[in-house]
């Protein structure tokens, strides 16, 4: 946990933001990134600061915050140069108009969008989700994602697309809330979806609801506490509402039982 504290600050030093800090953490040594919905370039250009990635396409939707990224290159201009060389900017729609890096591109990172437009620039770009890539030794595409909302959604369309979440990190804004870092590859298998058993089904919903990744991830201990406890307030309401309305709440109630248990196992509550 003290190696990545250590990598996380010192991303922190680079004046990223706690979530941009945990995503840039998870990127491989030695990438060549496409960093999508880039805005002021922060995260690329922390990462070649740091030596950490070789290249980086900066892609963002809208002109103006390519503009912003230009000029907060040209900050750069006098004291690191060779920067100029090692990243550029694109506008496009998601990870369409890349076409003529693909072949290199090893690591991806869309950051603070919507867990539902996250799968959706996904959705629209599967042939390069699941294409090698040629940069060695990287042969496996990494894709970095941290929704802002919509977690569960964003969890099952990546599990029913044939990707595999490795890891999913919880981060601490100073203002104490709480946001996850995804970082998962395709696998290039059958997706996983669950049986046709109603049982099963909730089961495999509600720990999307909750991360199994998430909750796994031993780095993740000291933030599980308050993520769970604030999990299962919101599940409990959602629980009774939907069973005072006569819905189906099956994956709710069962992430909520599974909330409660860990939080029972738990025992004391670490002082966040």
């Amino acid at each position: 946990m003290e190696q990545n504290q250590t990598k996380c600050e010192k991303y922190r030093e680079k004046k990223l933001d706690v979530r941009l800090a945990c995503a840039a953490q998870m990127v491989r040594a030695g990438a060549v990134l496409a960093d999508i919905g880039t805005d002021h370039a922060y995260l690329p250009i922390a990462l070649l600061q740091s030596g950490a990635i070789s290249h980086a396409v900066a892609a963002d939707i809208a002109e103006k915050p390519l503009e912003t990224a230009r000029a907060h290159l040209k900050q750069y201009e006098s004291s690191h140069p060779a920067w100029l060389d090692h990243i550029t900017l694109v506008r496009t729609d998601g990870l369409d108009g890349l076409h003529q890096y693909t072949p290199w591109i090893t690591d991806i990172t869309i950051c603070g969008m919507g867990g539902e437009l996250i799968a959706r620039i996904l959705e629209n770009a599967m042939p390069f989700c699941t294409a090698v890539s040629c940069s060695a030794p990287f042969p496996c595409r990494r894709f970095i994602l941290q929704p802002m909302t919509m977690q569960p959604y964003l969890r099952l369309w990546l599990y029913s697309h044939g990707f595999i979440i490795e890891t999913e990190r919880l981060c601490q804004t100073a203002n104490g809330k709480l946001y996850s870092v995804l970082c998962c590859r395709h696998s290039g298998e059958s997706p996983r979806v669950p049986t046709h058993s109603t049982e099963d089904a909730a089961a495999f919903q509600g720990e999307a609801i909750l991360g199994a990744q998430l909750i796994a991830d031993p780095e993740n201990r000291p933030l599980l506490y308050p993520y769970l406890k604030r999990k299962t307030v919101s599940l409990a309401r959602i629980v009774d509402g939907r069973r005072t309305a006569g819905t189906p709440c099956e994956a709710e109630a069962y992430a909520y039982t599974l909330a409660q248990k860990l939080l029972a196992e738990m025992k004391i509550e670490p002082s966040v």
